[in-house]
């Protein structure tokens, strides 16, 4: 447990160092949130807008649509950015070799990575609700506990993908230019850029299967009241053992 919390402060520390790492994690769903509020408004008259078939903001305002939506962009990018840069990196310098010379179970390292993506969307989860609720009256989580329950699992799914991706992917560089291209794939066709019903057919299909589709429903559900949304927990909780579980026994390799 000493070594644990050790590894995970000193994780802590590296993290708040690197720039790209707090642009893309706090500070771009933190603006993209700001900027697409500002443009859709919150006027409750909006909530009711229908779109093929679909309530294009669920049901509540645009800016309570995108306060929500915007918390889990946070989790996406530590999954698919900030967590396979780092390992990653750590396998280039040679550190992931020296932690297992010195007998640091590789789920020591895994575990603090996880720590402190889970510390990082908390501060960005109240950074948001306290800007929107102050610009644009948002509504806060009606239900706490099914929020913190989503962002659990989507810590895990997205932290499975990322490990899975750091095992696969060879340098930092790279792991920077995937990570990038895959976060803004599914930022666009998630719901969390352009709401989902106004998305072609074809879209909506391949988004229907996409994790941070059902985390972004995870999130918003119990924020809006409308319960805890037990098939997207189960789909996230299916890509954390798809993608774990070959990651872990992939990343005790190296």
């Amino acid at each position: 447990m000493h070594g644990y919390l050790a590894m995970a402060r000193s994780e802590f520390r590296l993290f708040r160092r690197e720039p790209f790492s707090v642009v893309f994690v706090l500070a771009f769903p933190l603006m993209m949130m700001m900027l697409l509020a500002a443009v859709f408004g919150n006027k409750q008259s909006d909530a009711g807008a229908i779109q093929n078939g679909m309530l294009v903001w669920r049901g509540v305002t645009p800016a309570n649509y995108y306060t929500a939506a915007s918390v889990a962009v946070i989790v996406a990018a530590l999954g698919l950015m900030t967590l396979p840069i780092t390992l990653t990196s750590y396998r280039q310098r040679g550190i992931l070799r020296r932690f297992r010379a010195s007998s640091v179970p590789a789920s020591t390292l895994v575990g603090a990575q996880l720590t402190v993506a889970f510390a990082t969307f908390v501060a960005g989860t109240l950074v948001m609700a306290t800007v929107a609720r102050l610009a644009y009256h948002a509504m806060l989580p009606q239900d706490l506990l099914g929020v913190v329950a989503a962002l659990l699992a989507g810590t895990v799914a997205f932290g499975a993908i990322g490990l899975l991706l750091a095992t696969v992917i060879r340098t930092s560089r790279s792991a920077q230019g995937i990570g990038l291209m895959l976060f803004f794939a599914l930022w666009l066709v998630s719901g969390t850029g352009p709401p989902r019903a106004v998305l072609p057919t074809g879209l909506r299909d391949v988004a229907n299967v996409l994790p941070l589709t059902h985390l972004v429903t995870a999130v918003q559900n119990p924020w809006f009241g409308f319960g805890w949304a037990g098939t997207d927990l189960a789909v996230l909780a299916a890509y954390a053992v798809a993608a774990g579980v070959p990651a872990l026994w992939l990343f005790r390799r190296y």
